[in-house]
């Protein structure tokens, strides 16, 4: 089984959520608009020697999310369609998508004013980012209360982060789980996730493991890497689903491919060792060094020992070393490569320190 510990460790990580935003673009309105806030609704809202063994990372905790810590304006598009059938709609959100914010301000404060979810969604994302008005944390917490109120699925999802990160809000972790769950009736992808997290950890919502890997289930299938690397793990352990090597790989694999830099990781240790899939360790090299040079610390630890051993790559000894290095500076210890480094050479010990000081620029 999974153990807990880990898992709790890392939800916690998870649920400390900043709100991010993504860049301004060209926006073409500089004025500003004042503060509005809608009318608060009555009630409370629901909202691996000489050959080293590759092993596992042994970090088996559910990662934190990477995306959709706000709506995209894509999916505020998407939404606003769904949800408006007028042109007036589309009006509002076509200004968002080419940066004309202040336009889309005035518009989709119009229309939410009179009640339009998806409007009001937006007019959250613009305070939310002090696009075309000035930032608020706090009118814009409240007009994603009136989105999510309306039945917006991002604004339910975008409440719900704000319910954990604490900004324009009190943070509370039930209410966060309230807010995820209507999104994820949805099916929204980022909250069928975070809703699963809280079903692992069992503290807002009961301990279900199969209820979270249902729910990580759903949300891989719509292409979440997140879900993907926890489903993956779900299946590599038996928790919550029968443990299966196969699917924990192919899930493993998705994810990546898709960026996910510690899945690249557990990948290529699944793929040099043959755990799910058919052993390939110049294919696991190469999963490793994708991993090292995103930045990832056990990535370039397992790079490194590939490196030394010139198994599934060329022994490159310098940047065996270089790897090493860096690795250590980010907390991956080691004490093999610490004495493969030892019985270097000095100029190739120089020429290792010299090219990890230089890294990335220098890469």
């Amino acid at each position: 089984m999974m153990k807990r510990t880990a898992v709790l460790a890392a939800l916690v990580a998870a649920m400390a959520l900043p709100m991010q935003a993504e860049p301004a673009g060209a926006a073409s309105g500089k004025a500003t608009a004042t503060t509005t806030e809608p009318a608060k609704p009555a009630g409370e809202e629901k909202s691996i020697g000489v050959a080293p063994v590759v092993g596992s990372t042994g970090t088996l905790g559910v990662p934190p999310p990477t995306a959709g810590l706000l709506p995209s304006a894509e999916d505020l598009i998407k939404s606003g369609r769904a949800l408006n059938d007028d042109s007036e709609g589309d009006l509002a959100f076509g200004a968002f998508q080419r940066g004309l914010y202040l336009t889309a301000f005035q518009i989709a404060m119009s229309r939410a004013q009179r009640g339009d979810a998806a409007s009001a969604t937006l007019v959250g994302r613009l305070y939310a980012e002090g696009l075309g008005v000035k930032q608020s944390d706090k009118a814009a917490a409240a007009w994603y209360q009136q989105g999510a109120l309306g039945g917006d699925p991002n604004a339910q999802l975008a409440l719900g982060l704000i319910y954990l990160d604490g900004k324009g809000l009190k943070k509370d972790r039930a209410k966060a789980a309230d807010a995820f769950e209507q999104a994820a009736e949805w099916n929204e992808p980022q909250a069928l996730y975070n809703l699963g997290l809280f079903y692992l950890e069992g503290n807002v919502r009961p301990r279900d493991p199969q209820k979270a890997a249902t729910l990580f289930s759903k949300s891989a299938g719509q292409g979440n890497v997140d879900a993907q690397f926890a489903l993956a793990q779900l299946y590599s352990e038996g928790e919550g689903v029968l443990l299966d090597d196969g699917i924990a790989t192919m899930w493993m694999a998705k994810a990546a491919k898709a960026g996910h830099a510690d899945a690249a990781v557990e990948y290529g240790i699944r793929l040099f060792n043959g755990i799910g899939t058919q052993k390939d360790i110049i294919a696991a090299a190469g999963w490793f060094q994708r991993a090292a040079e995103a930045g990832n610390a056990v990535g370039q630890n397992r790079y490194a020992r590939i490196l030394a051993s010139g198994m599934g790559a060329d022994p490159d000894p310098v940047a065996a070393a270089k790897w090493h290095l860096i690795a250590e500076k980010r907390g991956a210890k080691d004490e093999w490569l610490d004495e493969f480094v030892k019985k270097l050479p000095e100029s190739e010990r120089k020429a290792a320190e010299t090219a990890a000081e230089r890294w990335p620029s220098g890469h």
